[in-house]
């Protein structure tokens, strides 16, 4: 199976396409795109309608969105599949993915990051303070009061690592580059979920690549 990925590194939803690879073991290339950037590849632009980030190219075939590379890989039946053959439990891990992708992502990355990291590294403007204090001080514990209820085993479905995981950890990643972390003595089960899953071998040299790029622009 050939993988292109299209996208930056730094997206949670790149990112949880590249974790899903990195949990299938299947190898891929990423190839850098800014949503809005110039020179973007021409097989991005005429084969991502809405412009946004991921596109995969996997063997001939391009397809844009996180959600749909996943159930296409799913579907073609590529090594250590993620989703249950359990149809409740299938669509329960695709629940978590829609709550990762709208709340989770909007929250973590549209609130906090987007003014934390962007707003005065790459935007060059200043951080509104509102923003950050309204996603760490509400928006943020209400994602952990919801999985502190939710979680019962060591993953979010069952003791091994899945799509919902996958796609939980993606956000994860994102708030623990704005330095924030989860308080294990008020939501001590999603404290060591987040611990468990971001802490995956397989996605070690993800998080690094990104942590350099982001120190590259003077953000430690």
């Amino acid at each position: 199976m050939s993988i292109k990925i299209y996208g930056a590194s730094i997206s949670p939803y790149v990112r949880k396409v590249r974790m899903a690879l990195a949990v299938r073991e299947l190898d891929y290339e990423l190839i850098p795109v800014i949503p809005g950037g110039e020179d973007q590849p021409a097989e991005f632009k005429a084969n991502s309608p809405l412009g946004k980030i991921p596109l995969a190219h996997i063997d001939d075939i391009f397809i844009p969105d996180s959600s749909v590379i996943l159930a296409y890989l799913e579907r073609a039946r590529s090594q250590n599949p993620l989703l249950s053959e359990d149809a409740k439990l299938a669509a329960k891990a695709l629940w978590y993915e829609e709550y990762a992708d709208s709340q989770m992502v909007s929250v973590i990355a549209g609130h906090l990051f987007a003014e934390m990291i962007l707003a005065p590294a790459f935007f060059q403007r200043e951080s509104n303070q509102e923003e950050i204090d309204l996603a760490k001080n509400e928006e943020i514990p209400a994602i952990f009061d919801y999985l502190e209820s939710e979680l019962q085993a060591n993953f979010l479905i069952g003791d091994s690592i899945g799509h919902a995981d996958v796609c939980v950890g993606s956000p994860f990643v994102t708030m623990h580059h704005c330095g924030v972390q989860c308080d294990a003595s008020r939501w001590p089960k999603t404290a060591a979920y987040i611990e468990r899953v971001t802490g995956q071998a397989a996605f070690a040299k993800i998080i690094q690549e990104e942590k350099e790029m982001l120190a590259a622009f003077g953000v430690q």
